[in-house]
């Protein structure tokens, strides 16, 4: 705020207040504010990055636990007749909801004896066809009882 003066009229002196905000007072308040915004930008823009990140990872993890369910639900482990060829020729595909795209991995194979386990990675991609590793925004393991090869 403006300083009080001394205006001197008819002999006598008046204490008179400017009654406003000078000119420097202005720009000093909002250089502070552009600091204080400047400040708190990266964070904002932290979090929206890591929502989404969040999001996707959610909807991501939402799809491969389906799919896991899914193969659990084709071959249970009280069925006596399931084999190893059967899960091995399973196939990903795209969820029509997110567009994410699943593809399995089979990374132990067959068993060496029967009855065995196959070990199923469910791996959830954005898009279609994206083989690169860095594209995978999660992966799911399961096993899988079987009964022959």
């Amino acid at each position: 705020m403006g300083m009080p003066h001394i205006r001197q009229q008819g002999g006598r002196d008046e204490r008179v207040l400017d009654g406003g905000f000078s000119l420097v007072e202005i720009v000093v308040a909002m250089l502070l504010l552009t600091v204080i915004a400047l400040a708190i930008a990266p964070l904002l823009i932290t979090a929206t990055a890591s929502s989404v990140q969040n999001r996707d990872s959610s909807a991501a993890n939402s799809v491969a636990n389906a799919r896991v369910a899914e193969l659990k639900a084709r071959f249970p482990d009280s069925s006596t007749t399931t084999s190893c060829a059967s899960v091995l020729a399973s196939s990903g595909g795209t969820d029509a909801s997110t567009g994410l795209t699943t593809t399995l991995d089979f990374p132990g194979g067959c068993p060496a004896d029967y009855p065995g386990t196959v070990t199923v990675e469910v791996i959830v991609t954005e898009g279609a066809g994206a083989e690169d590793s860095l594209d995978d925004i999660v992966t799911v393991s399961t096993e899988l009882l079987v009964s022959a090869s």
